[in-house]
């Protein structure tokens, strides 16, 4: 009787060690700490604690061709704002190279569209339905993928970022420094959080953002004031990671 008992035990303890094996396994991209790893977010968006409505963020690679895509829908009082983005870009060499940026916004107020093609040796862009030709220049961003490089630069270690923007029509730099650590409450959940400031030559307006280093530092939380009160507050709710064979369905 006790044999049979220390050999059930036994063969519990195996497939529990089996099970944490493959889960490991399963996790195994998100483990090394990869910026890149495919993944669904969804986000609430709030102003003074009332939420407005929803963004949604997905990140998916076929072959050789990296997508990220972002939707958002907004509404307050009888003002509406929707947006979508999507930019299309490589990995050579571990290095994030832009191909295609789009751009549309609808609702209350004027409607935007932008189309950005990066193709050394320009980069051709538009903004209020003007064409543009940038001289091509390295290490040039579109408005999105600014955050996976330094998804990247965190993971590696990184405190402060310098980026180089095609952002209407024309090139901005975007500055970030690393300000502390926080934990938040988000609709998520409770999450250890790196807080990180955006550095502007203006005091009107400032922008935080906190992101998780046990989600591979994603962004979590985004908040933006103009004059000192807020303007929007995005907080993650849901994420899931996904493997590269279910991002290429």
């Amino acid at each position: 009787m006790i044999i049979m008992i220390k050999k059930r035990l036994l063969l519990i303890g195996t497939t529990l060690l089996l099970s944490s094996t493959l889960l490991l396994a399963e996790n195994s991209d998100l483990n090394d700490s990869n910026a890149l790893v495919p993944f669904k977010a969804t986000y609430k968006v709030f102003r003074k604690g009332s939420e407005l409505g929803e963004a949604y963020r997905h990140l998916t690679k076929n072959k050789q061709t990296y997508t990220l895509e972002t939707d958002s829908k907004i509404s307050w009082l009888f003002l509406s704002d929707n947006r979508h983005e999507v930019s299309k870009f490589k990995l050579e060499q571990g290095k994030i190279v832009p191909q295609s940026y789009d751009y549309k916004r609808t609702g209350t107020g004027r409607d935007r569209v932008t189309h950005t093609q990066f193709s050394s040796p320009t980069i051709s862009t538009n903004y209020k339905s003007k064409d543009y030709q940038l001289a091509w220049q390295d290490n040039v961003l579109d408005p999105q993928l600014y955050q996976l490089v330094m998804q990247q630069q965190l993971i590696a270690g990184g405190k402060e970022f310098d980026y180089s923007l095609v952002k209407r029509g024309k090139l901005v730099q975007y500055r970030f420094k690393i300000i502390g650590q926080e934990q938040l409450s988000l609709p998520y959940g409770k999450l250890d959080t790196v807080k990180i400031q955006r550095i502007r030559e203006s005091s009107k307006r400032n922008t935080l953002m906190w992101v998780a280093p046990s989600l591979n530092y994603a962004m979590v939380k985004l908040t933006q004031y103009k004059n000192g009160k807020e303007q929007a507050d995005l907080q993650l709710s849901w994420l899931q990671f996904t493997s590269d064979d279910a991002a290429e369905e």
